[in-house]
């Protein structure tokens, strides 16, 4: 798995499991909607680090929060 693809899937269960809307992180995290949208779908390849970490504190985490799981742990970091 690609970062992105991890990212990506790291939104969905976040959003799923507080029960909120795309729109409820792009207002909580001060993104624009375009870029959580382009992340969510993997078409951004290379999210930003500082948009990563807006969207961390969305939710309410730090970045080190976010990034600790599961889905981060095998990711292919060679392509």
């Amino acid at each position: 798995m690609q970062t992105h693809e991890a990212v990506s899937i790291r939104i969905q269960q976040l959003v799923t499991e507080k029960g909120w809307t795309t729109n409820e992180l792009v207002r909580r995290a001060n993104i624009n909607q375009t870029t959580i949208s382009e992340i969510k779908a993997g078409r951004s390849k290379n999210p930003r680090f500082n948009t990563v970490a807006k969207i961390a504190r969305g939710f309410g985490m730090s970045l080190p929060e976010f990034l600790d799981h599961e889905v981060f742990h095998d990711l292919d970091l060679d392509d």
